[in-house]
This record gives C-alpha cells, sequence and structure tokens, in this order.
C-alpha cells in the first residue's frame, strides 16, 4: 500500500509505501532496441501487495497533534528541570522523559497508520471477493501481449530475453481514482537490460457508492478501465523502448500542477508533448505517467 497524508481538505503529499519496489530506477541498455528485435517472453509476476488495492491515507491532522503534543510535554520537562536547578541526575532523568515521550509518539503514530491501513483494507476486501474467481495474471497477460502486438513488439515462447511485468490496480481517493501502475523489467537470464514504471490514471469518477459503481454488471467499468490502463502502458512502454527514454522530444523539468478527483497535485517533471489526449510526464524518479486531465506546466 501506499501512504499519503490528508489534512481537512485534501492535502497531495505522498508517503513511500509498500504498493512499489522503492529501489526500482530507469535501466536501459544501449542495445535494447537490437535485442527486443529478436522477441522476447512475456511474464506476469505477482505484485506482492495484491492485484488490487487502495492508497492508505493517514490523516496528517491527527499526526500533527501527536507531534505538537510530545512537543509541549518535552518542552515543559526542560522548563521544569531548568528552574528546578539541578545537576547531572537532573539531565539524566530529561533523557528518560525525552526517550519516553519519543517511543510514545512513535506508538501514536503506528496506532494512526494501523487504523489508516483497515479503513483501506474494509474499503478493498468487497471488491476482492466479488473478483475473488477473476485470474488476473492469465488476463493481464492476454492483454499486454495483444497491445504490445500491435506496437510492434510480439512475444514469444522461445526468445532469450525475458519482459517482467508486475501490473497493480490501485485506488484513491476514496475510490473515485483508479490507476493502473506497471513495473516492467527486461532481462537477459539475471542481466537487467531495461527498468521503467508507468501509472496510466483513469478518468475520475463521480459517485456516492463508488463500490457498487466499480462492481455493477460483473464490473464492467472495472474491466473496462483496466482495459485502457494496460493499452495506455504498453504504448507507452514501447514509445519508451523506441525513444531512448524520449531523448529526442524537446522538453525541460518543470513543476507540473494537476488535479485528479479532488486533490491538487504538484510535483517536479518533465512533460511530454506526444501529440495526444492525454498528458504524459516523466517525474524525478524517471517513472512515466499519464492522466486524461490538463497538467500545468511552469
Amino acid at each position: 500500500m501506499r501512504f499519503a497524508l490528508v489534512g481537512a481538505g485534501f492535502l497531495g503529499l505522498a508517503l513511500s509505501g509498500c504498493a512499489t519496489d522503492s529501489n526500482l530506477a530507469p535501466a536501459r541498455s544501449d542495445t535494447l532496441e537490437t535485442q527486443l528485435a529478436q522477441g522476447f517472453q512475456l511474464v506476469i509476476d505477482v505484485p506482492d501487495d495484491g492485484w488490487l488495492n487502495v492508497d492508505v491515507v493517514v490523516d496528517a491532522a491527527q499526526l500533527s497533534e501527536v507531534g505538537e503534543q510530545t512537543s509541549r510535554h518535552l518542552s515543559g520537562t526542560m522548563q521544569g528541570v531548568a528552574n528546578s536547578g539541578t545537576g547531572a541526575g537532573g539531565g539524566a532523568a530529561v533523557a528518560g522523559v525525552v526517550i519516553s515521550s519519543m517511543l510514545l509518539a512513535n506508538l501514536s503514530q503506528s496506532a494512526i497508520e494501523q487504523k489508516a491501513r483497515l479503513v483501506a483494507k474494509g474499503q478493498i476486501d468487497p471488491v476482492d471477493q466479488a473478483l475473488s474467481g477473476h485470474d488476473w495474471a492469465d488476463y493481464y497477460h492476454v492483454a499486454y501481449s495483444r497491445e504490445l502486438r500491435e506496437q510492434g513488439y510480439a512475444p514469444s515462447l522461445t526468445a532469450d530475453l525475458s519482459l517482467r511485468i508486475v501490473p497493480r490496480l490501485r485506488f484513491s481517493e476514496g475510490m473515485r481514482v483508479l490507476r493502473l501502475v506497471t513495473e516492467a523489467r527486461v532481462m537477459q537470464g539475471k542481466k537487467v537490460l531495461y527498468v521503467g514504471r508507468i501509472e496510466s490514471f483513469a478518468e475520475p469518477v463521480q459517485c456516492e457508492d463508488c463500490l457498487s459503481r466499480w462492481l455493477a454488471q460483473d464490473a464492467a467499468h472495472l474491466h473496462a478501465a483496466a482495459n485502457a490502463g494496460v493499452d495506455d502502458s504498453a504504448a507507452l512502454l514501447a514509445s519508451d523502448w523506441r525513444t531512448s527514454r524520449f531523448s529526442g522530444i524537446a522538453s525541460q523539468e518543470q513543476t507540473l500542477r494537476y488535479q485528479l478527483g479532488a486533490t491538487r497535485h504538484v510535483e517536479r517533471g518533465r512533460l511530454l508533448p506526444l501529440g495526444n489526449s492525454r498528458s504524459v510526464f516523466l517525474s524525478l524518479r524517471g517513472w512515466l505517467k499519464s492522466m486524461p486531465v490538463a497538467v500545468e506546466a511552469r
């Protein structure tokens, strides 16, 4: 799961979680294009945290209150020691209070995060149960194979190279926003020839009962969004291979602003004018993000 902090409104501050490999960094072999022309075996790997999940949202106001309580407690303790004029023994006592206060603060923060995890689990459990019979590995293998073949990269059962894809569908914004996260590695044995990550966002939905909307008619809306995400991600993956990470496209790092659902996002990245209806950019981490909303660059 991925953590985000929210306050009274919505604050788009993301913290690292386990929804993705934190060590994943873009990489590309100089001979990648030639080697891919020889074909590759497509392998769909199961995500560690499941095919479907919800971003864990931690209330920033609660975390702030924990921090303020700890600060007030420590300040009062230090002032008390200063007023009493105690010596080395008082210093040892202060150290003990500081350590105890920090431990309590950490425990309080852990409790808040655990509560957020339970809320997220409660949101995704009905979806998992409704789709428990769905073979996601087979679905993604067929879908990525089809779209990659259309892009001119046909998988082969006898190729020496392997393309390993870890796909994840992730909800956020009270299940109003859905994105497909694709982590891809091209391997030759144990040698890594390419590493990339793509986040393809679906059009945010307006809904009161979002769970029912996604699961209606045998989850038709969810499957349609997943199909569109695969098509978009595979096309971007192929473009990434062909253009050596879009090196021929004139663009520079800028501050990017965009809104998904109720959340306003600000981050640094390189907007890619690809000439289609979606906004695509490379983040500072070298990850591709594709979304159906306008991105303002400054």
